[in-house]
């Protein structure tokens, strides 16, 4: 009689398992393809510096907050509000690194998005023996991160890169 109980505890055991096991989230990493051909990075015939800094000209006309400049390390963020309930940050990095007679400067964007939720809390007195009960309730608005990408559209690091070789010229 124990083995027949301990088989199927070992069964139910698997079954669980294997059930847990099919409501994880799914892997990306296997779709990670490591291409040569990137939108992520541009070669320049500028210095590592001029590019970086140009990299910051680009993104400051573009309305992004600097908020770390190295002199080949770049960090800026732009917020946008799409509605009232909405708000999506992109925080762009830029690095600039000297290769043969240039630089070559790589770039990533992240797209963060933040709803307004509201959470409310009620608390309340009572005094000993009973009698009063006066209820205090309270309800606060708070930013909460509901998605976070990459970045991957071509375009978006084109127009970024034609931008940033315009400021080069200059």
């Amino acid at each position: 009689m124990k083995t027949v109980r301990h088989s199927l505890t070992q069964i139910f055991l698997l079954i669980t398992t294997t059930l847990l096991a099919a409501c994880g989230t799914p892997s990306v990493y296997p779709d990670e393809a490591f291409s040569k051909e990137s939108p992520y990075f541009k070669q320049f015939r500028q210095s590592e510096v001029q590019a970086c800094e140009a990299a910051q000209h680009a993104l400051l006309s573009q309305g992004y907050r600097i908020e770390r400049a190295e002199t080949q390390n770049v960090r800026a963020k732009k917020d946008f509000q799409p509605d009232d309930e909405v708000n999506v940050t992109i925080d762009f990095d830029v690095v600039c690194k000297p290769s043969g007679s240039g630089a070559t400067v790589f770039v990533n964007a992240v797209e963060t998005t933040y709803e307004l939720k509201k959470t409310s809390s009620a608390a309340s007195l009572s005094v000993p023996g009973g009698g009063i009960a006066m209820p205090w309730s309270k309800s606060t608005d708070a930013l909460v991160k509901v998605a976070g990408k990459t970045i991957e559209d071509q375009k978006f690091y084109k127009r970024f890169f034609d931008l940033l070789t315009n400021y080069l010229g200059k």
